[in-house]
């Protein structure tokens, strides 16, 4: 049976905007969470938005990091990524929701753990509609 959510998440009504991705369980930092994003150049942005990329919220005190890749990870959410994968920011510029994605490169985004995270604790990200965080943790390259 399809099932639009990794076992280790669920939606929930969050304190911060709406809905909000919530841990169902102890996800560990630096863990592979869910593909948020896959390329398709007909849709709009370029790409189409999976359940996860829909429900993530924003926070200056981020506990995942947006990832992009030409390849997609096979792991399921709560695998480790391998230390040894280069991963480097984007150059901080002028993006916003409306030129950020003809301007990225990749295939899939994704969202990786950058702390543990508690069952019970919602997932967020640092980001303003897209644009780069001054933080350095928001959209990476893989």
């Amino acid at each position: 049976m399809y099932k639009p959510l990794p076992k280790c998440l669920t939606i929930k009504k969050s304190p911060i905007e709406g809905l909000g991705l919530y841990a169902t369980g102890n996800i560990k930092a630096n863990s592979f969470i869910g593909v948020t994003h896959i390329q398709a150049k007909n849709f709009e942005n370029g790409y189409i938005r999976t359940p996860l990329g829909g429900f993530y919220n924003h926070s200056n005190e981020p506990n995942v990091r947006r990832v992009i890749s030409d390849n997609l990870p096979n792991l399921k959410c709560g695998d480790p990524i391998d230390d040894s994968l280069d991963m480097t920011k984007i150059p901080d510029g002028k993006a916003s929701r409306e030129n950020l994605y003809p301007n990225v490169v990749g295939k899939y985004m994704f969202i990786v753990s950058i702390k543990d995270i508690k069952a019970g604790d919602e997932l967020t990200a640092n980001y303003n509609l897209y644009t780069y965080p001054k933080t350095g943790i928001g959209l990476q390259s893989f």
